[in-house]
């Protein structure tokens, strides 16, 4: 055999072991990143499932401070609490909207179980007009809305859908809503009719007892 063949086949298998000791490590690098992003799902999917199972039980139930907001003013709010609502005074809500500015989400939560804010915007999606009254009166009609049209709305994905819009905001934003952000809304229709099954319930009892005053 020639000197040069014996020389290209050596080259070749050096070159064909070089070769296989790249491919050796990318494969453990693919196989060990692989493992990380299988464990960074499973964990995310038990924060969410643990998410989920929090809001189902205490959604409905826990106070929420709701806000209806026009940029940075606070138009009405009302603490929200099962079938009970109680409004927001004048000077609360003008704290509020000094805190609004800063994003003091935390301050503006206090001991309540989320804090809700809600864009104007939404009111006109909904073909809604909000004429101006007394705050008293302000509140009782939004608490109306907010129970029949967002919450226990005939679309179970329109909660969501807003707030994937920007239209509403929820603090504190745990895991299921930051997944919201991230993925296709139809995906979360199952969660949201088994999440809002109660409070939809809730919502009906609030709207006949307002039909009955």
């Amino acid at each position: 055999m020639p000197f040069e063949q014996i020389i290209a086949i050596v080259a070749f298998f050096l070159v064909l072991v070089f070769i296989w000791g790249i491919f050796k490590k990318l494969f453990k690098l693919m196989f060990y990143a692989g493992i990380i992003i299988l464990l960074l799902m499973a964990a995310n999917a038990y924060f969410i499932y643990r998410d989920f199972m929090d809001l189902r039980e205490n959604f409905s139930l826990s106070s929420k401070e709701v806000l209806l907001v026009d940029g940075s003013e606070v138009i009405t709010g009302i603490i929200l609490e099962g079938d009970d609502f109680k409004a927001l005074g004048n000077q609360q809500l003008n704290e509020i909207s000094s805190e609004l500015k800063n994003k003091n989400y935390e301050g503006i939560l206090g001991d309540n179980y989320k804090l809700m804010i809600l864009d104007a915007d939404i009111i006109k999606d909904l073909d809604k007009t909000f004429e101006s009254g007394s705050s008293s009166e302000k509140a009782t009609l939004f608490a109306a809305l907010v129970s029949e049209e967002i919450i226990a709305n005939k679309n179970p994905l329109f909660f969501f859908s807003q707030f994937k819009d920007g239209n509403i905001i929820i603090y504190p934003e745990t895991a299921l809503f930051k997944t919201v952000k991230l993925v296709p809304i139809d995906l979360f229709k199952d969660i949201a009719e088994s999440l809002f099954e109660t409070t939809k319930e809730k919502a009906k009892s609030f709207i006949a007892e307002e039909d009955e005053q």
